[in-house]
This record gives C-alpha cells, structure tokens and sequence, in this order.
C-alpha cells in the first residue's frame, strides 16, 4: 500500500523489450535511495516489483502489458521525471489516503494556471469512473494523492479542479506536466469496495 505522499522524483533511463518480450523500465531514484530486491515501488502511481540486485544506483522493473496499456509509463521518454514512493510500513502516519498502485485509467490535463505562487489544475477523467469521485475527496494523480476542489460532468468526461500547492508543486512533477499530457489515475478504492457490496448477488 501507499498514501500518494510522493517521497522524491527520480528520471527514466530507459525503456524497452527484450527478445523474450519482458519490457523493462529502469528509472534513476538520484542518491541515497533504499531499496531491496522485490520491494514495491510506486512510480508516478504504479506499483512495480523492484527487480535489481543493487543497494545503489538504478531501479529496475519489468512491466506487464496490461499496465502498459492501463498507464501513462509507455509514453515516458528517457530523461522524463517521474514520482516515487515506497510501499509504507505498518507504523507510518497515513498522511494522505490509502492507495494500491493499481492505476484506473489515464487522464488528460486540460489546464494549468498559475496564481501567487499556487497552481490550479484541471484533469479529465472518463465518465465512467465520475461516480467515485466526490468535492473534497481524495484521487492519485500519477501516484500523487490531490484533494478535488470542484467537480463538473460533461459528455466529454468528468473534470476534476485541483489546487496546489508551492510544495507539491515543487517537489513532485507536476510542475513538469503540459497541457494535453497523460497521467494516471487512481481512484479511492473504498467507493469502488462499497459499490461492489451493495450490488444484487445475481449483477456481480
């Protein structure tokens, strides 16, 4: 599990598929990055195995193509800053929300602006996950845990309004996203628990 409190940015160093059609991704954490082989990494929201043997240097993890196709990571290119987490411990505050690193879907950034120092922010979600989302709820934005200021449906999707702020910014890539980008989305996997419970045996 993770709470989409993103512990640092890192950069990818590359992605490819080998002969034997594993696609790996290596991503540069920077210094002093702990890990072990198997951990669960986050990286920009997606929960991947860490399959190198190094205490140091670059992470490694192979990729399925299902999150290939449910995520964002195919479109990154070499150099492109990316966000980390590692899984929490059982004794860490939970500071934003409970999250699985199992991405629902892309979003699309619509806008971005800024104000004192502030950003605002709009993403696009497809409608059919809009019943999960509520004002002042909780949503992972490529691993990032936000809280939605204002929520309007429309027949292009449900867009969601963020504030964030000087911190957030700064500190996660948000700051590198453009208009139009892709990001993966997360949403509260307790709505989605809840819907499934209230569900006639005979629909599920």
């Amino acid at each position: 599990m993770f709470t989409g409190l993103v512990e640092r940015t890192g950069r990818i160093v590359s992605s490819s598929q080998s002969t034997d059609h594993i696609w790996t991704v290596v991503v540069d954490p920077g210094l002093n990055y702990e890990r072990e082989h198997g951990a669960s990494i986050a990286v920009n929201g997606v929960c991947l195995t860490e399959v190198g043997s190094l205490g140091e240097g670059p992470l490694t993890f192979h990729v399925s193509d299902e999150t290939k196709e449910k995520t964002s990571l195919s479109d990154l290119l070499p150099g492109t800053k990316v966000n980390l987490e590692r899984a929490m411990r059982p004794t860490d505050r939970l500071g934003g929300h409970i999250m699985l690193g199992h991405v629902d879907c892309t979003g699309l950034v619509k806008a971005i602006e800024s104000q004192q120092g502030f950003h605002t922010l709009e993403i696009t979600i497809p409608t059919d996950l809009a019943r999960y989302v509520v004002t002042k709820g909780s949503i992972a934005i490529d691993g990032t845990s936000l809280t939605i200021n204002k929520i309007k449906d429309s027949d292009a999707g449900c867009h969601l309004f963020f504030t964030i702020i000087p911190v957030t910014w700064t500190t996660t890539r948000l700051a590198n996203v453009k208009i139009n980008d892709k990001v993966n989305i997360e949403v509260d996997m307790i709505a989605k628990h809840l819907e499934r419970l209230t569900l006639p045996w005979k629909s599920r």
